[in-house]
């Protein structure tokens, strides 16, 4: 259950609605109108490696990033990335691992963000710089059944924690691409899951938008390339084209306003539009900001143009944040840049 002051704030703000609702007229049966659109307006924050601080630094950091995001970006939601670990591509021992943060952690968290007006999701990954040259979509653990059980005992606390903390969503996983044939296996892990947590249970897919996770609401990742023939051609109007083109393809079943762009990012290098997933460029990769900015923007554009339910961009590094981080010079990030610039009116066009 909530905490007590959650309640209150919650109890505080129904009163608040009904002094300030319109009286309606006695025996009059009120009108028809369409339900609004209400989307999930979200920054995604990548919470790997945070153990090194104390708490009272993480809530530090914290609070500033959350009124960030709140108010110079307009978003009304956050998405808590953390990764787990296991020993190889190969292996059935998927556990937390030292970079994880603890779930009592990411309550203090949620709590935190809820307090600037954000609503909370958990979303845990695969750690894969242990993975030998593999990657999370193509892990094959030698004993299927066994690496779901383990899965299940590291998902369990954090589900809990999440319930208690009020989170408003749970992704169970992420791009798992290759254990998707077991369909068998997640349903028992998201039917345990709902006997736990009463928030929305997603899956984010990526590689195979046609096949999902059953009995979860729709998570997409969107890192399907967008074909230009030409640098020439990079402009907000031949993504947003794009973009609307790979929301709607057949694979994708069904209807767009079902969908969550879980992760939406892309590195700041000329031709990244090519192979938007590939984020291992040296460091010496020259910087190309527009692209960046003109592809955040598109799919923006195809967020409103379609009314998809969801929107998170893809990220903000908890451990480096600070109000004033510049990333001009770096390719993956993107706040005080152009990219930042979009982000915050592509928020703001919905209120």
């Amino acid at each position: 259950m909530r905490r007590p002051a959650a309640v209150l704030v919650a109890a505080a703000l129904v009163a608040v609605c009904a002094l300030f609702a319109p009286a309606r007229t006695v025996g009059a049966s009120a009108p028809r109108v369409a339900a609004p659109w209400t989307p999930i307006k979200g920054i995604a924050v990548d919470l790997a490696s945070q153990d090194r601080w104390p708490d009272s630094r993480v809530m530090e950091i914290g609070a500033s990033l959350f009124a960030t995001i709140r108010t110079r970006f307009h978003a009304n939601a956050v998405s808590l990335n953390f990764p787990f670990w296991q020993r190889g591509s190969r292996s059935n021992d998927p556990v937390r691992g030292t970079m994880t943060p603890s779930p009592s952690r990411l309550a203090m968290l949620t709590v935190l963000a809820e307090h600037y007006g954000l609503a909370v999701q958990y979303r845990p990954y695969l750690f894969e710089d242990n993975l030998r040259n593999q990657s999370r979509p193509s892990i094959t653990p030698t004993n299927v059944p066994l690496w779901f059980r383990n899965y299940w005992g590291f998902l369990q606390p954090y589900l809990v924690s999440a319930a208690q903390a009020g989170a408003s969503s749970f992704s169970v996983a992420l791009e798992m691409t290759s254990l998707l044939p077991y369909l068998s296996e997640w349903e028992r892990v998201v039917a345990k899951a709902k006997t736990i947590f009463p928030g929305a249970i997603i899956y984010s897919q990526q590689h195979d938008p046609q096949v999902t996770v059953p009995l979860t609401e729709r998570g997409y990742d969107a890192y399907q390339p967008i074909v230009l023939k030409s640098p020439r051609q990079v402009s907000v109007a031949a993504f947003t084209r794009g973009f609307i083109q790979n929301f709607q393809m057949a694979e994708m079943q069904e209807t767009p306003r079902d969908l969550i762009v879980e992760e939406l990012g892309i590195p700041a290098v000329a031709g990244s539009y090519l192979r938007p997933n590939y984020f291992h460029y040296p460091p010496s990769t020259p910087v190309d900001r527009r692209v960046q900015a003109d592809w955040f923007a598109g799919a923006c554009n195809a967020f409103y143009a379609l009314h998809l339910k969801g929107l998170y961009f893809w990220s903000v590094n908890f451990n480096t944040f600070k109000p004033t981080e510049n990333d001009s010079a770096l390719i993956y990030p993107w706040l005080g840049t152009a990219t930042a610039n979009v982000v915050a009116a592509c928020f703001a066009r919905h209120r």
